[in-house]
């Protein structure tokens, strides 16, 4: 459809061959665009019927939101995502901006959208499979869309003292092991990159190191 259409009499309706749920509609013997069925009922379009070019570009708008939420659920199909995650998807598919709102909008009225569970779900997963510490979670939880305070909120809640510290020190028992050759001082600073890498921080780190270092020392 063009950005200034002009208007134009439905002479034919046609099913899509290679989608059902879609129909071209003929204005003035030629084709002019494609929508899915539920618009045409919307719309009430019908053969004889005169559209003016205000109300095709009205077509045309809530066209690009059917697809665009469709796009969004497919996405959503395969696993939880944030809000800001189908804002993205939703621009790199060129959806205007008033319509992703929509769409946003309604994902969050059937459920499909929720930040908070997310990053609750995601701190709990990402902590049981991987062991990494409050700062990396934190952070990958933020390049995901997650605002500040829902994702201090979710780790917060998750990481009790002695979590952060048993996790800590699985991962730094491993790295210390495999580094026995090294040098002493060299050896505590691999580690202590190590562990930062994986989101933890010098206050949990550092005690953490002269524990290994001391019962190094008495083997």
């Amino acid at each position: 459809m063009t950005d200034d259409p002009a208007a134009g009499t439905i002479t034919a309706l046609e099913q899509q061959k290679n989608d059902a749920s879609r129909t071209s509609v003929f204005l003035d013997g030629e084709f002019a665009f494609g929508v899915h069925q539920d618009l045409v009922v919307k719309h009430g379009l019908r053969v004889g019927r005169t559209l003016t070019p205000e109300e095709q570009q009205e077509i045309e708008r809530d066209e690009q939101y059917v697809q665009a939420k469709q796009r969004a659920l497919d996405y959503l199909a395969h696993k939880p995502r944030t809000e800001e995650e189908v804002r993205r998807k939703l621009r790199r598919q060129d959806a205007p901006e008033a319509v992703i709102e929509d769409v946003v909008n309604r994902l969050y009225e059937l459920s499909y959208l929720d930040d908070e569970a997310y990053a609750e779900d995601y701190v709990r997963n990402r902590f049981a499979s991987k062991k990494y510490g409050p700062v990396r979670i934190r952070r990958e939880l933020v390049e995901r869309g997650v605002d500040r305070h829902t994702a201090d909120a979710a780790v917060d809640d998750l990481f009790a003292e002695k979590d952060v510290r048993a996790a800590a020190r699985t991962h730094a028992e491993k790295r210390w092991d495999r580094l026995d050759d090294e040098e002493p001082r060299r050896r505590k600073q691999k580690v202590y990159r190590y562990l930062r890498r994986r989101g933890f921080t010098s206050d949990t780190i550092n005690p953490l190191l002269d524990e290994l270092e001391r019962e190094t020392n008495v083997r």
